[in-house]
Order: C-alpha cells, then sequence, then structure tokens
C-alpha cells in the first residue's frame, strides 16, 4: 500500500507540475482595449490549446493569424500561423519561461522573437510581443 500511495504521491505531482507550466488559463476570448481585436483559445485536450486572432468589422469576423500551443514530452512549443506573412508557413516558439510570466522565444525570427502572456486577474491579461532587434540600448551620459 506505501509503494501505491508514493506512486500517486509522483504522479500527481507530475500532473500539477504539467499545469503549472501549460498555459490553460489562456482558454477563453480575449479583446484589446479599445479596439475591436481579439484573440481566442479553446482547450482541445490537457496538451493542446487552438486559438486564433481577429478583427470584428461591421460583424464580419476577420482572422488575421491561427495559433496553437502544445506539449510534446517536455517541450512546450507556440506555433503561429499569420496570413500574408512568412510565405504561409507556421513559425515556431519554444516556451523558456513560466511563472508568473509565460514566455515563448525563436532567436531565429525577425518579429516577434518573444512572446509573453502575464495573467493580471481572471479577466485581464497582458500581452508582448517583442523583437531583439528592435530594443533601443540606452548609455549612461
Amino acid at each position: 500500500m506505501r509503494n501505491f500511495n508514493v506512486l500517486i504521491f509522483f504522479l500527481w505531482t507530475s500532473v500539477c507540475m504539467a499545469q503549472k507550466t501549460f498555459p490553460s488559463f489562456l482558454v477563453g476570448t480575449w479583446k484589446i482595449e479599445n479596439k475591436e481585436s481579439f484573440e481566442k483559445w479553446d482547450l482541445l485536450n490537457e496538451t493542446t490549446l487552438k486559438g486564433f486572432s481577429y478583427t470584428e468589422k461591421n460583424g464580419e469576423i476577420l482572422v488575421s493569424e491561427y495559433l496553437e500551443i502544445s506539449k510534446s514530452g517536455k517541450k512546450t512549443k507556440y506555433f503561429a500561423t499569420v496570413k500574408g506573412q512568412n510565405m504561409g508557413k507556421t513559425i515556431a516558439f519554444v516556451l523558456t519561461k513560466s511563472d508568473s510570466v509565460v514566455v515563448f522565444e525563436n532567436s531565429g525570427h525577425d518579429f516577434p522573437q518573444k512572446i509573453m502572456y502575464r495573467k493580471i486577474s481572471d479577466n485581464e491579461l497582458w500581452v508582448t510581443a517583442v523583437s531583439y532587434t528592435h530594443l533601443d540600448g540606452y548609455k549612461r551620459q
């Protein structure tokens, strides 16, 4: 019985760790403040989120990008396919940080190279996309 309890503990710990590193908090529809721009995410299963970015104009939905976050083994990746960019190819970003901010990176991509999601509350999300080449450096004068 003791071995069974130890096994259950390790399985439960693994499940909790997987949930901690997988950004399931994204599920739902998120609207950019003061714009008719949205990001919608659905949880397909415990390891896959599917989403898309869109704008709404005169009741019409115009999709600008298709998104996926999937976990395979120990790696979690973010995939983005942007209409009219990258010759239609999907760009992959690897999860590099998952604590108060979920960070996906692809240093070989032009823009963005880093996509960050920070959950502020159940109803508020902060999303940042940056490129290392677009950052300004400052020197002390």
